[in-house]
């Protein structure tokens, strides 16, 4: 349950994103949605619910939608001749995940006649050359827009991507709406849900944790992944999704195969992948006292939850910033800069 000051804030947020994606959108209602989340990552899928739930307020229909693995621009152009191309948000502009930034280069090369906009994402760029390369590409494209949710990312690009017509868009996990509470709050328990990241965007050391870091503490420390592993619900659709994967592989061959219905399948696929992550993690979360995460959305889940946390950063800032920015300025949230500091953060929350 956000306080009202929490809830005024968020929807200024909000407001911010739907003036932002009006402008961008220059009138459009046909959207393809390119890079969906199609794995087990719940930051992804908060995002997607995020993008889905401002789709729905501007009216816009999805046409099309591919994952990493399935871009066909043939398809995309079947599917949707006229239209605004969007490519998911998140934190994988750069070249820290290289598969992405390949993605989106290629979309730039092949679909110059139609507008693309990359939705908000943070910039990292380690090698200086590869940002060049980038800048070529997607400059070089005449009407390409990036948002970006952060204000260190916008610096980053300033330099590195200076033929790349950027604007600021907060993040659009902002946009789901968390649903009510199942627990009570009065009778929630001591538990703690540590949510730590163990992958190469890893700095803060939470991940070397345990269910003894908070003495007299209920501690469950996990990762998203683990929420997906266990989950039948989750592979099941993960299944189809290989089916779909497959399906439009064959159609770059097959060229009069179907493309619409098949597509709306791939949607649905996709969306039953995401609303198991976050209902997965919804249910984490629900009845506990505290979150220490060093992961950006479970920070975000942890605010639409109205729930206390506490959050250390990555790598490259990405979490850091937009806290600075705008996250931060949530009653629940306090940062930390180390783990002395986020124990003793997370033990002062009230039992």
């Amino acid at each position: 349950m956000l306080s009202p000051e929490d809830n005024e804030h968020l929807q200024a947020l909000r407001t911010t994103t739907l003036s932002v994606l009006e402008r961008v959108l220059a009138g459009a209602t046909d959207i393809a949605l390119i890079d969906a989340p199609n794995q087990r990552n719940v930051g992804d899928s908060l995002i997607w619910a995020g993008e889905i739930a401002y789709f729905q307020k501007l009216g816009l229909r999805i046409r099309y939608i591919c994952d990493l693995w399935s871009y066909d621009p043939a398809g995309l152009r079947r599917a949707m001749p006229e239209g605004v191309v969007l490519f998911h948000g998140g934190g994988n502009f750069g070249d820290l995940w290289p598969g992405h930034q390949i993605l989106r280069e290629k979309v730039a090369r092949d679909l110059t006649d139609y507008r693309v906009v990359q939705l908000p994402q943070s910039i990292y760029f380690a090698d200086d050359a590869r940002a060049a390369e980038a800048n070529a590409i997607l400059g070089g494209h005449p009407d390409f827009h990036v948002l970006i949710r952060d204000s260190l990312s916008i610096t980053r690009a300033a330099e590195q991507l200076p033929d790349v017509t950027i604007s600021f868009c907060p993040d659009m996990a902002l946009g789901w709406t968390a649903p009510a509470s199942t627990s009570d709050a009065a009778a929630a328990s001591d538990r703690v849900v540590v949510i730590a990241r163990a992958d190469k965007e890893a700095s803060s050391g939470l991940d070397t944790v345990d269910a003894a870091w908070l003495p007299g503490r209920e501690t469950h420390v996990t990762d998203w992944a683990e929420l997906s592993a266990v989950s039948r619900r989750w592979r099941f659709y993960r299944n189809l999704s290989l089916c779909t994967r497959f399906y439009a592989k064959v159609r770059k061959r097959i060229r009069f195969l179907p493309v619409r219905l098949p597509n709306r399948f791939a949607q649905w696929v996709i969306t039953g992948i995401n609303d198991v992550n976050v209902s997965n993690a919804v249910h984490l979360y629900d009845g506990s006292r505290a979150v220490v995460t060093d992961r950006l959305h479970a920070h975000i889940l942890a605010v639409l939850m109205g729930i206390p946390h506490v959050v250390l950063d990555n790598n490259y800032q990405k979490v850091s910033q937009i806290m600075r920015d705008y996250s931060g300025g949530f009653s629940t949230v306090g940062y930390a800069d180390d783990l002395t500091e986020a124990r003793s953060l997370a033990m002062a929350v009230k039992v």
